[in-house]
């Protein structure tokens, strides 16, 4: 769990303390009513209610040292869904009980909890389904691989409805990941949840849900100008050419050169993935281990973009050769947990 963006807000001085004592351990902000502010804390203003709101839509997480009708009354103008709400997490100012109250999976808010339990020694209330039948979650594990799962609100209520009723729901993983399994049988049974990157899948007698790891990263050059409908067309085919999902691409990196090039803007609003580009001189450092263009040289200042831009977005390790199509060149690299870290 990311505490860098935590906020603790209490309306007491109890409360207050355990806040401050809980910031020796998390890193988070705190915010009580002016009358408890003291050097350690920031003012709730202008008012409780206004300023519970506006923390709410700036902070992943918000633990709340208060009742829990208290949150909720004042949250629910804001509240919007599990997807984009942080997490929310209410406790008594003993620290007794915490409870996760919204975003327990996607936001995080059940580890949050267990965590925050830990260091009070009281007692984690988490009432998510999966949690008490003691399985996996499908959108734990699709958080876990920051993957890609179709249909997310309603595949999630489904597959878990299954697995915390004690109903088989299969599981394939096409390459070894650590990831929680509790409750899935590994049998072909219908509907089975498939991890797999793969673009073009076997052809199969029972339901198969796609969870695609965004395990890659695409190194992208391409003309100035260039049309969205032709970027658009060559990244199918480099899909289909190296059977990588587009929903496997993490990043689209690319030289600096290309920053508003409005294709690759298109592409990464398409697929919502972070484009981030390297200046030539970095290109530089790498582009050495890959064939160059004496044109593209002149052009760039680099021979070759593609490649060395998978090769510094995946810390080196490209997967693909170039490929070339309309004026539009792609490569990938493959993130492992190693090039993760350095990251």
């Amino acid at each position: 769990m990311n505490t860098d963006k935590l906020a603790i807000i209490a309306v007491t001085e109890r409360g207050r303390d355990l806040a401050i004592t809980l910031t020796k351990t998390v890193a988070a902000t705190i915010f009580v009513p002016e009358k408890h502010c003291n050097e350690q804390t920031n003012s709730l203003t202008p008012d409780f209610g206004t300023a519970m709101r506006e923390i709410f839509t700036k902070y992943q997480a918000l633990i709340c040292i208060m009742a829990t009708g208290i949150a909720v009354r004042t949250l629910a103008p804001v509240i919007e869904d599990k997807l984009s709400d942080p997490a929310v997490l209410v406790m008594d100012e003993h620290g007794k009980f915490i409870i996760s109250l919204l975003s327990g999976h996607v936001g995080g808010a059940n580890e949050l909890t267990e965590q925050i339990a830990t260091i009070t020694g009281g007692a984690a209330v988490i009432t998510t389904a999966t949690d008490r039948a003691n399985v996996a979650a499908i959108d734990n594990i699709a958080k876990e691989l920051n993957g890609y799962l179709p249909n997310f609100k309603a595949t999630t209520k489904r597959i878990n409805g299954l697995l915390a009723a004690g109903k088989e729901v299969g599981l394939y993983i096409d390459e070894p990941l650590e990831i929680d399994t509790r409750g899935f049988t590994m049998e072909e049974v219908s509907p089975q949840v498939y991890i797999s990157t793969k673009y073009k899948l076997q052809v199969a007698t029972h339901e198969r849900i796609q969870l695609v790891p965004k395990q890659f990263i695409l190194g992208l050059g391409c003309r100035k100008g260039i049309s969205a409908e032709t970027i658009d067309a060559a990244f199918t085919h480099f899909c289909e050419q190296e059977n990588i999902h587009p929903r496997a691409f993490r990043e689209i990196h690319s030289i600096t050169l290309k920053a508003e090039e409005p294709a690759i803007l298109h592409l990464a609003e398409k697929w919502r993935v972070p484009f981030i580009v390297h200046p030539a001189e970095e290109l530089q450092t790498v582009a050495g281990k890959y064939p160059t263009s004496a044109f593209v040289q002149k052009t760039v200042q680099v021979g070759n973009v593609a490649l060395p831009s998978a090769d510094i977005g995946s810390n080196g390790n490209v997967v693909t050769r170039r490929f070339a199509e309309n004026g539009v060149t792609f490569a990938a690299g493959k993130l492992t947990k190693n090039s993760e870290v350095a990251k």
